[in-house]
């Protein structure tokens, strides 16, 4: 096993010298990409049914950057990589033009069937002409009965009876029938559209995502709904992924940063679940400096010696252990990649948070001290376990962990 002074060798030569094979590391990476794609949430829906609302309520992106985001995928449809086309954990096919063309889904599946699915269904609450999203939602399932199938039912207040009729809290749309307050055309028609669907083993979520301006409360209704209806169908763990970290930094350098942090760990577990010991060390490396060249660029800090040196050297000899330990539970049959693609991914999580928090300091002109770093590493190192355990397991395949 490599010894904790020359594993920080290594760390600092890669930072110092973040060009050394660089367009191989790239290459690299952009295999590990294409080898571990990101799940694809396929959203189908009429146009103002709500899709771009949805996708801003589950990201957390503005308008601006959805509409920026996306990308032409196929001649019908357009891609939106989350958080970004090089750090993309998470993906959404946007249809559009459902009802205004005549849309044939051939094209879609044939690109998009080779990744994970889910399909997201939009429907306004009191829109009943649905023929131009069921006739393709048809032909979808008919040729992958098996993706899981999510009918989102939105704009809920244009069924209230009177322009300031507020939400009703709590939200009772988990129950069907629906309780006696809902109003009673918006409950009609709810049922109506449910009945359309029924021959499709689908969960039904109702929401109401406004802007801040229409002055409806809460403006995202029904999004915790959402999310539990999209973890009981396709358990990522992308809830604790895609929400912002809300237990210690909460300026906009860490919003920035955490999606970046995100990916650059996927990347890592995928790299370290290579079964022969020791092969992956200099690929894990190159990603770790990536990830420390990408946080100072956000947090708009020169990256020197110096500074490298005093958060590896508060976090060496931890990083250097857990790099040992790691490498030697390949040599466990069954079982050890795994483990050891989890360890590189969470290391890689925690680095990433611990790097936030050094520069976050040196932004107020002060710096943490090599304990303080060392004891928010470890938390945020279990904080990685929890939430990349599940996804790459689901992108190796593997079956989910209890």
């Amino acid at each position: 096993m490599k010894s904790a002074k020359d594993y920080l060798s290594r760390a600092w030569g890669k930072l110092r010298s973040p060009k050394v094979d660089d367009q191989n590391l790239q290459e690299r990476l952009e295999r590990l990409r294409r080898e571990m794609p990101a799940p694809v949430f396929w959203m189908l829906g009429k146009t103002q049914s709500g899709k771009t609302s949805i996708i801003r309520a589950l990201t957390g992106s503005s308008r601006a950057e959805i509409g920026s985001g996306f990308r032409p995928c196929t001649r019908t449809s357009h891609l939106y990589p989350f958080p970004d086309e090089n750090q993309s954990f998470l993906q959404f096919l946007d249809t559009r033009g459902l009802g205004e063309v005549h849309y044939d889904p051939s094209e879609d599946i044939r690109v998009m069937e080779s990744q994970s699915h889910c399909l997201i269904v939009c429907l306004k609450a009191m829109d009943h002409a649905q023929q131009a999203v069921l006739e393709p939602l048809k032909k979808i399932l008919k040729a992958h009965p098996r993706w899981p199938l999510i009918v989102v039912q939105t704009s809920l207040h244009e069924g209230y009876p009177t322009a300031d009729t507020p939400h009703i809290l709590p939200y009772p749309y988990s129950q069907f029938p629906f309780p006696a307050q809902v109003p009673f055309d918006l409950a009609r028609s709810l049922a109506s559209q449910r009945q359309c669907l029924e021959a499709y083993d689908a969960r039904f979520v109702a929401v109401d995502f406004t802007q801040p301006e229409d002055d409806y409360y809460p403006q995202h209704y029904g999004l915790d709904a959402l999310w539990t209806a999209l973890e009981e169908t396709v358990p990522l763990g992308l809830r604790a992924m895609m929400h912002e970290h809300r237990k210690t930094f909460r300026d906009a350098h860490f919003r920035a940063a955490h999606p970046h942090i995100l990916g650059y760990a996927a990347a890592a577990g995928a790299a370290a679940g290579v079964p022969v010991p020791m092969i992956d060390i200099p690929l894990l490396l190159g990603i770790q400096a990536k990830l420390f060249h990408s946080i100072a660029s956000i947090y708009d800090q020169e990256l020197t010696a110096q500074r490298a040196a005093e958060v590896f050297g508060a976090l060496g000899l931890g990083i250097a252990a857990r790099m040992g330990g790691r490498e030697l539970l390949k040599l466990v049959p069954g079982v050890g990649s795994a483990v050891s693609a989890l360890f590189a991914a969470a290391s890689t999580y925690a680095l990433g948070c611990t790097l936030c928090a050094y520069f976050s300091y040196a932004l107020e002109g002060d710096v943490p001290d090599a304990a303080t770093l060392r004891r928010l590493y470890e938390k945020e190192y279990e904080e990685g376990r929890s939430r990349l355990r599940d996804y790459l397991q689901h992108a190796s395949g593997q079956k989910p962990s209890p």
